[in-house]
């Protein structure tokens, strides 16, 4: 039918009869219409804002309407996958329902019944229907069954649909209006058709309820035995007696297997698994119909399930994703919770209201708004205002942090350390500190994985990457299982190690420890050249050249390219330190020799590895007691190191005036002195300045020694080098202070 692109309608069966109703007027020609297949007649008429269409049916089979193009197809094809049910939900006192397929903007309008005269309220949609099952009454309403949208036979004038935000609401109206959901005029609202009642009862009457279904399961006959058990587990529900819930389900399921074809088997079984945090069947997560109630327990599964262990539907995209639907599912029957007994609805509460705090779109998070006031809805307010960084969030957070709940303060506290890391109000470490003590109190609050994330993340930032490998080792023995969602910290660590080593020796001892581990999990090549360059930096750092050797060695089996060569140079620089000169011309040898360009003749070389062949040559030459040799290979080479070995085999040759002229080059990035006399002088640029002096003044190079004078006296002034400064240049002023020669 060409109803145009995007056009919304209701659609629902009125005995032999198929009503569409089609948002805007549509000029239809049906004569050629009527007699195929069971559709016996077709006539339309428009309305002002509407168009009617009615189609006869020959048989008792529901049709299945499908937006296809620029229209609607109406088909029976046994082929054609039925429409999704609509989200039912609960908003407040009202009832809303959300099309599974989120395409335009629903439309609602008001016709009167073509049979019994009564007002009907027609919600058009896109996508979803409401099936027998969903069908609810309530006082002055009936939602009716459609083929897709919705439909509310309305008596009382009071009763309004309407369309807002992407989703239609079912509420009441005016002065003599009453609240829809209130209490006993829709009971059945939000509990699904799964025949478990966990409804709310006093102290003594959960208990005598439990007492007396155990007695009752154990004079039960054979055939009555599982659904005494049943009850059993239904008094445990809720008593939120998860231990002893999981036990009778366990026994009645070996009994009798069947049974988890049961509704009643299959919520139990849910509320089993969310009770004792055991997971169970990744399936549950996707059990039950499309009540509130439903969904709300297809949420709280999907809290235990990582996504990677779930399948089809239950997986939503992207992580981000995967949990922003869950919230959204929680959130829709979350306010059904408020009809359970309370030792169910406080073990339900807290992680249920957190999620949707912590994951939710900003619809579901109105919730929060409409639950009682309590101290775990007062917490849930809070962490969904540090995740929005609201100002206000760390005073709510902080009076939350002093509640004498085990279940409210360990995670306020939590949730304000986290601000503070975010916000960089308390140093890093400090946070970590906080956070390893409250560690246990997280225990028992259900949130120790998430603290002990944050303490990890606390640790790195903090730059404490040993006490960081300690705690993600922790994790591994604490949980051997969920190592993948440490697996990413981890490899960070390993990744910052090997750019360079820790600066205590017993710190790098823990690392050493640390990535020899890891070195026997390492998922790739990439992780274990990483581990490898970690592990040879701190044995550098603790003075073990033996083992630096062997661990750079097994690197260089691991790299190619300029990262090998890299290696190559670290080893021969080693082995050098060493007193090894064989092995480390051997580590050298595959670099092209004669040639300023070395490192540039091998692939992947540049000219920062021509420079650190160079000086290793010079070093290995002079060590060797070739004193030219050495000169060659530094002769091209502008580089500090080069200029100061230049001057050493001057300097040992008696040689001062080349000495000198091999260290001037070195002035070039030290203050230019003058009356900028803020300007400071490190410790090892005052001593470049006397060693130059030293030199000159051996050779008689006036000239050098006033050119030092004038630029470096100011410089010198104050420090503890002045005096012997002033020796070598011939200045006249006393110095400030008496020095030593060493000075």
């Amino acid at each position: 039918m060409p109803l145009g692109e995007l056009t919304p309608v209701a659609a629902f069966r009125n005995g032999q009869n198929l009503v569409l109703v089609a948002a805007g007027r549509h000029v239809l020609d049906t004569a050629g219409l009527a007699g195929i297949g069971p559709f016996t007649s077709v006539s339309s008429h428009m309305l002002p804002d509407v168009t009617v269409i009615t189609i006869g049916l020959s048989d008792e089979r529901n049709p299945v309407l499908r937006p296809v193009g620029a229209g609607w197809t109406v088909s029976v094809a046994s082929d054609v996958k039925p429409q999704d049910d609509m989200l039912l939900g609960q908003d407040g006192n009202a009832l809303t329902f959300m099309p599974p397929v989120e395409e335009g903007q629903p439309q609602v309008v008001a016709l009167d019944d073509p049979d019994s005269g009564r007002r009907l309220l027609l919600g058009m949609t896109r996508s979803g229907r409401i099936q027998k099952t969903m069908r609810r009454l309530g006082t002055g309403f009936a939602v009716r069954s459609s083929l897709i949208g919705v439909v509310v036979a309305a008596d009382s004038d009071t009763i309004e649909l309407r369309q807002t935000g992407g989703k239609l609401v079912l509420d009441t109206s005016g002065p003599n209006s009453f609240p829809l959901l209130a209490s006993n005029r829709l009971q059945p609202y939000g509990s699904s058709l799964s025949g478990v009642s966990l409804s709310t009862g006093t102290p003594e009457e959960l208990r005598e309820a439990l007492r007396r279904s155990e007695v009752s399961a154990a004079l039960a006959s054979s055939g009555d035995r599982f659904n005494a058990r049943m009850r059993v587990a239904q008094a445990a529900a809720r008593a939120g007696n998860g231990p002893l819930l999981s036990e009778v389900m366990q026994v009645a399921l070996q009994d009798w297997p069947e049974g988890i074809e049961k509704p009643q088997a299959r919520r139990l079984q849910q509320i089993s698994a969310v009770l004792n945090d055991r997971p169970g069947s990744s399936s549950l997560a996707e059990d039950g119909g499309s009540t509130p109630e439903d969904q709300l327990w297809r949420g709280m599964m999907r809290m235990l399930l990582p996504a990677a262990s779930r399948t089809g539907q239950a997986v939503s995209g992207s992580a981000e994703n995967d949990r922003l639907h869950t919230a959204d599912l929680i959130a829709t029957g979350l306010p059904v919770l408020q009809a359970y007994a309370a030792p169910l609805r406080d073990r339900l509460l807290p992680p249920a209201a957190q999620w949707v705090a912590r994951y939710g779109s900003d619809g579901a998070t109105k919730i929060l708004d409409q639950l009682p006031d309590a101290p775990q809805v007062a917490l849930a307010r809070a962490l969904l205002a540090a995740r929005r960084d609201a100002p206000e969030a760390e005073a709510k957070l902080s009076t939350l942090a002093h509640d004498p709940s085990p279940l409210v303060w360990p995670v306020a506290r939590e949730a304000s350390l986290r601000l503070a890391l975010e916000r960089k109000t308390l140093p890093s470490q400090a946070v970590a500190d906080q956070m390893d003590g409250i560690l246990p109190a997280l225990r028992v609050a259900g949130r120790e994985k998430p603290g002990r994330l944050l303490q990890v993340e606390a640790l790195m930032q903090a730059g404490n990457l040993g006490a960081a490998a300690s705690a993600v080792q922790e994790w591994s023995h604490l949980y051997p299982d969920d190592a993948s969602e440490i697996q990413p910290q981890k490899t960070d660590i390993i990744h910052r190690m090997a750019q360079s080593a820790s600066s205590g020796a017993r710190q790098n001892m823990d690392e050493v420890a640390f990535l020899k581990d890891a070195l026997t999990q390492a998922p790739d090549d990439i992780a274990r050249r990483d581990i490898l360059d970690g592990l040879a930096r701190r044995y550098e750092a603790l003075g073990l050249p033996d083992q630096e050797r062997e661990t750079l060695r097994s690197l260089l089996a691991s790299e190619s390219g300029s990262e090998a060569m890299n290696v190559r140079i670290r080893l021969a620089g080693l082995e050098l330190d060493m007193g090894d000169l064989k092995a480390a011309r051997q580590d050298l040898a595959v670099f092209a020799e004669g040639s300023s360009d070395a490192a540039l003749a091998l692939p992947g070389g540049n000219s920062h590895q021509t420079v650190e062949v160079a000086l290793l040559r010079a070093r290995i030459a002079l060590a060797d007691h070739r004193s030219d040799e050495a000169a060659g290979e530094l002769a091209t080479v502008r580089d500090p190191r080069a200029w100061d070995l230049r001057a050493q085999m001057a300097e040992k040759a008696g040689e001062w005036s080349r000495a000198v002229q091999a260290l001037l080059p070195m002035l070039d990035g030290l203050p230019a002195g003058g009356e900028d006399t803020k300007a400071l002088l490190s410790a090892e640029q005052q001593a470049l300045v006397l060693r130059i002096g030293g030199d000159a003044s051996r050779a008689q190079d006036q000239q050098t020694l006033n050119n030092l004078q004038a630029r470096f006296a100011p410089l010198m002034k104050s420090t503890p080098s002045e005096g012997i400064f002033r020796l070598l240049t011939g200045g006249h002023e006393q110095a400030s202070s008496p020095v030593s020669a060493g000075g």
